[in-house]
């Protein structure tokens, strides 16, 4: 029955992880399609619907690593895998908080172009 419990976890780990992707992809995807079919001055807005696609999608594999760690390693490696996820969020929250701040300035460098 556990182990059963444990295949069930990582096809939900793995689920999310592919969540996590495809979110990724969908915003690489239509910024693409905004890139080829609109003008040169789109870039601001391309670089907001990457960037809050690349964060939603972040934070997914971050649950996926979160899961993969905690509940499908414990045992003697715990702790090395441990601080590989403490390294590997740590990253992805400096990531995240990089790109906010940039997509924040670009938000309000867009608006102020829109009122003029």
């Amino acid at each position: 029955m556990e182990k059963i419990l444990f295949e069930i976890i990582e096809y939900v780990a793995l689920g999310i992880g592919i969540v996590g992707i495809i979110v990724i992809l969908i915003g690489a995807l239509h910024g693409l399609w905004v890139y080829v079919t609109r003008s040169s001055h789109y870039f601001s807005r391309i670089r907001i619907i990457l960037g809050k696609h690349l964060i939603l999608g972040l934070d997914f594999l971050v649950g996926k690593d979160v899961i993969d760690t905690l509940l499908l390693h414990p045992g003697k490696d715990f702790y090395q895998h441990l601080l590989s996820l403490i390294t590997i969020v740590a990253i992805r929250i400096i990531l995240s908080y990089v790109v906010l701040k940039e997509l924040d300035e670009l938000e309000k460098r867009c608006t102020r172009k829109v009122k003029h």
